[in-house]
């Protein structure tokens, strides 16, 4: 089966998506690509590597140049493109947020069915370290799980119209998740500051589970760091260019290896192209994980 990809938004982080997907091309796992963008500007001087390109979405898929779509636009247009294309029965690859309209992100999730496949871009759950980590805990290396701190702070400007908690703060509500901490979206935080540049967010669950999200935007340095915090053990995990893990037990501090073969975004974007080559219905995060996320927002809204 050929693969035959249409990136819909070529901005700052739409050129991220594009740099792996030609690698991806070069590599043999992609076929064609075609790039949307309402902006005509943003399609100067693009790759000889992308075959098509579209200033308008339906035009795109009128093409039907495109067996399946990367949705890298503004979190506003997000679901109405998403829609759209499922409808279609194309296969969709979304960044997050799925929506910033909480209330009708949760009909649509409402709305999906086991056929459909949607990929929402939680890159984190795709990152080499993130998986050692998840393998560490069901192997019981640092014994039952008692607190996840989720920090990230970036010298970079706050976008216009990002919030933090939309934005850098989503990972650390979905690694929760990841890594079974739903329960924490139950109850009352301990502290909870939301501003648009920066979000505190420090609660509390059953037996005394602990969560922390730590982000900011305009920050003096940069910190990428997930703390996975055991009954026997520390498990630490900064990522970024060159990631690294560390092993906190009584008596042993020892550094976990990474091989480092391939960016989170890489092994995303392979994830999500083996389910459309194999035809495999796939909704990831799962559908009730996005529910989840979606009405642990909501709650959150009325502090």
């Amino acid at each position: 089966m050929e693969i035959n990809v249409g990136l819909v938004g070529h901005g700052r982080w739409g050129k991220r998506h594009l740099e792996t997907l030609i690698q991806l091309k070069k590599e043999g796992h992609v076929n064609h690509i075609s790039v949307c963008d309402l902006d005509s500007d943003q399609l100067v001087d693009l790759s000889e590597h992308v075959d098509a390109s579209f200033t308008e979405f339906e035009n795109m898929l009128g093409a039907k140049v495109v067996n399946c779509i990367a949705i890298v636009t503004p979190p506003s247009t997000h679901l109405e493109l998403v829609s759209k294309s499922i409808e279609r029965t194309i296969p969709v690859f979304v960044e997050k947020p799925l929506s910033d309209h909480l209330e009708l992100e949760h009909e649509f999730l409402n709305s999906l069915n086991p056929d459909d496949t949607l990929v929402t871009g939680f890159l984190l759950r795709h990152h080499e370290g993130v998986r050692v980590m998840k393998e560490q805990l069901v192997d019981g290396v640092i014994g039952t799980l008692c607190e996840l701190h989720y920090r990230r702070r970036t010298k970079r400007d706050r976008p216009q119209g990002a919030e933090a908690m939309k934005t850098l703060a989503i990972h650390g509500f979905d690694l929760s998740l990841f890594f079974g901490f739903k329960e924490m979206a139950n109850g009352a935080p301990e502290v909870f500051e939301h501003l648009p540049g920066q979000m505190l967010l420090d609660t509390r669950g059953a037996e005394q589970k602990r969560l922390v999200i730590d982000v900011s935007w305009n920050a003096e340095s940069e910190l990428r760091e997930l703390t996975l915090i055991g009954q026997n053990g520390n498990l630490r995990l900064t990522f970024g260019p060159i990631p690294e893990m560390h092993l906190d037990r009584p008596g042993l501090l020892q550094k976990v290896e990474l091989s480092n073969t391939h960016p989170p975004l890489y092994s995303e974007w392979m994830f999500f192209l083996e389910g459309v080559k194999a035809k495999t219905p796939t909704i990831y995060p799962t559908t009730q994980d996005l529910l989840a996320l979606n009405q642990w927002f909501q709650g959150l809204n009325q502090y």
